[in-house]
């Protein structure tokens, strides 16, 4: 068995994650709704309330005149306080539902698909992959199935975790080491990365190198704002 390269396996992947979060677009759109009216909402009673106590502050004249004296006490308030306890919670749990559909999507998903005879998804078919056991038989479903959960401690750890796949012996990830799994080459592919892979990791890159000029270029510009009005 060919044991299957971190780069490649990352092309298939980040393929494949395409799908998941495709699907979960139109599942997510009532609970997106409901996040931006509860936010509107809390957004407005933390506003309203900020500029009452910023009246409060100018009225008092003297040091009490300074917005910027009060913070601390504003942090007291209990309006206040609730209003940016609401926004939290409101978009914790949005993000705790969008957490869990992708999770169950992504999860039926892989698991789905490399449960299947052709114990790949359709981004490792195309590569040129499918998932074995270490003795290279077919997976039983269970062992898929805590394979794709052991990737959990992965995302947590940074992605340290699929990293291994990049420099161990055998090409094994970390939920590849916990579900006793294998990716390897499928029968008759070619060694070499498809061209498409390749092409699809240097869109990557190209588009990660543009959004990290473009948010550089952005900080640029606010500086020489700064500095051109005279700011310090």
């Amino acid at each position: 068995m060919r044991p299957a390269g971190f780069w490649r396996r990352y092309a298939a992947y980040s393929l494949d994650a395409l799908a998941p979060l495709a699907l979960s677009v139109p599942l997510l759109l009532g609970s997106g709704r409901r996040v931006l009216a509860d936010t509107d909402v809390a957004m407005q009673q933390v506003q309203l309330r900020l500029f009452e106590l910023m009246d409060q502050a100018i009225a008092g004249g003297g040091d009490a005149g300074d917005p910027l004296a009060q913070l601390a006490g504003w942090s007291g308030d209990p309006v206040l306080h609730e209003g940016v306890l609401a926004l939290v919670a409101t978009w914790l749990h949005g993000l705790a539902v969008a957490a869990a559909v992708l999770f169950a999507l992504s999860a039926l998903w892989f698991v789905g698909f490399e449960a299947s005879r052709w114990q790949a998804t359709p981004g490792k078919r195309l590569a040129g992959l499918r998932v074995t056991d270490v003795a290279g038989h077919r997976p039983a479903p269970w062992r898929l199935a805590l394979r794709f959960v052991a990737g959990v401690p992965s995302w947590l750890m940074l992605h340290l975790g699929h990293a291994l796949a990049g420099w161990t012996k055998d090409r094994r990830a970390l939920h590849d080491y916990i579900a006793g799994t294998r990716v390897v080459l499928a029968p008759g592919a070619a060694e070499a990365m498809p061209r498409w892979a390749r092409r699809w990791l240097w869109a990557q890159g190209l588009a990660l190198a543009a959004a990290f000029i473009a948010v550089v270029a952005g900080y640029a510009l606010l500086l020489a704002e700064a500095v051109g009005a005279g700011l310090p």
